[in-house]
């Protein structure tokens, strides 16, 4: 026999399952007693403790016999009907037991679940806190680069402008001198070779300053053009920020519902806690009223018992 229960505990288990079958009307053999142990494979070690239940069952049914004068049928009837009442009562106690059992290993189960949602939700905030911070740095590098770059183009232009400027007033100045020039070559013929060859220089000059003035103008052109990509590029750098507040705003709209889905969470272990201590509470009572059933039964015996002294001592 390869078990581990020891032999009133098996005696308990055989008695159970023989009132079972007996207050059912099946019949009662060790063959099937032997079939519903599974631990238990030796035939002898089943009949012993069939042998004990039967001998007590019999002794039962005969003292009744004959203390009372009742028919060997109605004893037979009365007893299966006493086993079948107290089994029925422990099979439903025990399914109540099973069933709060069950609901514990459910509530469990969904406590578990809930704690690995939990992790994953917190893991997933850390993350996106981390990535606030990140476009946060970012934004913050973006308007330093942005002012910095517009403070340069502001000192190009400047510098470009003052240039532009005395270019300008250098040659209205030499148009002035080239009309004087021109007064003096109509009053002073003699001073007209001279003259010419300054007014040529003078025009060379100015042909060269013209020149310059291009080509500040295309350089202005050039930066006026550069200044409204960089502005371009600041719209786009504010676009880019007001994107990023956005972001930032979803995010902290989806940590605070992650915050109410954590606090729904525990508040759901809490009650899966609750559930599971009032089916403890439930086994507990549970196993109580098998207790007290078996003690109201043996309360009935003890009082069939004294009826039956009773009516013995009245026949005498």
């Amino acid at each position: 026999m390869s078990v581990s229960l020891s032999g009133n505990q098996l005696q308990d288990k055989v008695t159970m399952i023989c009132n079972d079958l007996y207050a059912k009307g099946q019949k009662v053999s060790v063959r099937i007693v032997l079939s519903l142990l599974p631990e238990v494979s030796s035939t002898s070690t089943v009949h012993k403790y069939y042998k004990a239940w039967k001998d007590e069952l019999e002794a039962n049914q005969k003292s009744l016999l004959e203390k009372m004068g009742f028919s060997e049928e109605f004893t037979r009837v009365f007893m299966a009907e006493i086993t079948r009442h107290a089994t029925e009562a422990e099979r439903r106690y025990r399914e109540i037991a099973e069933d709060a059992k069950e609901q514990s290993l459910i509530a469990i189960d969904d406590l578990e679940r809930a704690e690995e949602r939990l992790y994953k939700q917190t893991a997933l905030l850390d993350q996106r806190e981390k990535r606030i911070k990140e476009v946060e740095a970012e934004l913050s590098q973006a308007d330093k680069s942005q002012q910095a770059i517009t403070q340069e183009l502001r000192q190009q232009i400047e510098s470009l402008t003052e240039q532009l400027n005395d270019s300008t007033a250098s040659n209205e100045r030499l148009r002035t001198e080239l009309a004087k020039n021109e007064l003096l070559l109509d009053s002073n013929k003699e001073l007209v070779t001279s003259t010419k060859t300054q007014n040529t220089e003078l025009n060379d000059q100015i042909k060269l300053l013209n020149a310059e003035v291009v080509e500040l103008s295309k350089t202005n052109t050039r930066l006026e053009s550069s200044q409204e990509s960089k502005l371009e590029l600041i719209e786009e750098l504010k676009d880019s920020k007001k994107s990023v507040q956005a972001q930032n705003q979803q995010l902290d709209r989806d940590l605070r519902e992650i915050q109410q889905e954590r606090n729904t969470l525990q508040a759901s272990l809490s009650d899966l806690k609750s559930t599971n201590s009032t089916n403890a509470q439930r086994l507990e009572q549970s196993q109580s009223e098998v207790v007290e059933l078996k003690t109201n039964i043996k309360q009935h015996v003890e009082t069939i018992k004294h009826y039956e002294s009773l009516y013995s001592l009245e026949n005498k």
